[in-house]
């Protein structure tokens, strides 16, 4: 009998683990695996063969070298963040060897915690203005990311242009998907200059600023994380009678070997995580379900039955004689 009530409780809880392992993957894991609302990262690039336009000396500077501060900060404390959205803040600063302020920008971005998409809300913005959406992928991949395109946002125009798979490569061991994304010849914004500037015998000259880039990233797939990324990016005047003027900026930029490793780590650590709750949990709990019900079944099928009283035959017989 012992033995039976043990079997049946074997029995019990190796059911129970089969469903806790169903649940844990179908269910678990689309609850916690999700963008964290409170984000940080601080990756650092360098910059090589830099070209600034110094618009108060009215000269061309070549071959200078940049670095890049880049911040992630997300608010967790935002109307708009919550279950479905992460709020994250994105700031950049470029500066020259002597400390000069080359170039700074910044946006505010709401991302939908499970695709990583772009979604609209109340708080975003690019340079605080809200004339522009933020569309596609930003600062990071989804979790499970693809051999395939993405659309990724570029805020300098304000547009999302593909990103296409290249190829798999290693950094420090890490396998990671190299994406490449072109951003062609754009014109981001039209001013007036002197007309010295760009060629011209006019007093103040009517130019385009026109923006190209083309930007390399790496991505750890399971967690989305963008490790590291490279970039050759170009603005320049260009005249209303498309006659080439100075370049404002242009340079090649590339992540740091601390920005790399930083990048490598929390790839690593985001893809843990996430390969704990959808595979390494799962399947302890099946096993232990499948172990536990088998044993339980070989017991309860195996225990002896009751037998009935020994002197049954014995009171038949006697009653028989007394007939």
């Amino acid at each position: 009998m012992r033995r039976r009530a043990i079997g049946l409780g074997l029995v019990g809880l190796g059911a129970f683990a089969l469903v806790a392992a169903l649940l844990v993957r179908l269910v678990l894991v689309d609850t916690l695996v999700r963008l964290p609302l409170d984000q940080t990262a601080s990756p650092t690039a360098k910059g090589t063969d830099v070209d600034y336009f110094d618009l108060t000396a009215g000269r061309q500077l070549r071959g200078l070298e940049a670095e890049v501060q880049q911040r992630v900060q997300g608010d967790p404390g935002s109307e708009d963040a919550g279950d479905d959205v992460a709020v994250w803040n994105f700031g950049s600063t470029m500066t020259d060897a002597d400390g000069t302020l080359l170039n700074a920008s910044t946006y505010r971005v709401c991302l939908d915690r499970l695709e990583a998409v772009a979604v609209e809300c109340g708080s975003d913005h690019i340079d605080y203005s809200r004339e522009r959406s933020i569309e596609g992928l930003t600062l990071t991949f989804p979790f499970g990311t693809e051999k395939r395109d993405y659309d990724v946002f570029n805020a300098t125009t304000g547009q999302a242009f593909p990103a296409r798979f290249e190829s798999v490569e290693e950094l420090e061991g890490l396998e990671v998907y190299k994406f490449v994304q072109t951003v062609p010849e754009t014109v981001i914004r039209e001013t007036k200059v002197p007309g010295a500037v760009v060629g011209s015998d006019e007093f103040l000259a009517d130019v385009e600023i026109v923006y190209s880039n083309e930007r390399t990233m790496y991505v750890e797939p399971t967690s989305g994380v963008q490790v590291t990324a490279s970039e050759e990016p170009r603005t320049v005047l260009r005249g209303a009678d498309g006659t080439a003027g100075p370049t404002l900026l242009a340079g090649s930029f590339a992540g740091t070997d601390e920005t790399i490793a930083a990048g490598v780590e929390r790839a690593e650590d985001t893809a843990g995580q996430i390969n704990l709750l959808k595979n390494v949990l799962p399947l302890i709990l099946a096993l232990v379900g499948l172990v536990a019900l088998a044993a339980g079944l070989f017991l309860a099928l195996r225990a002896p039955r009751r037998a009935g009283p020994a002197h049954s035959a014995e009171n038949l017989q006697l009653q028989d004689a007394l007939r």
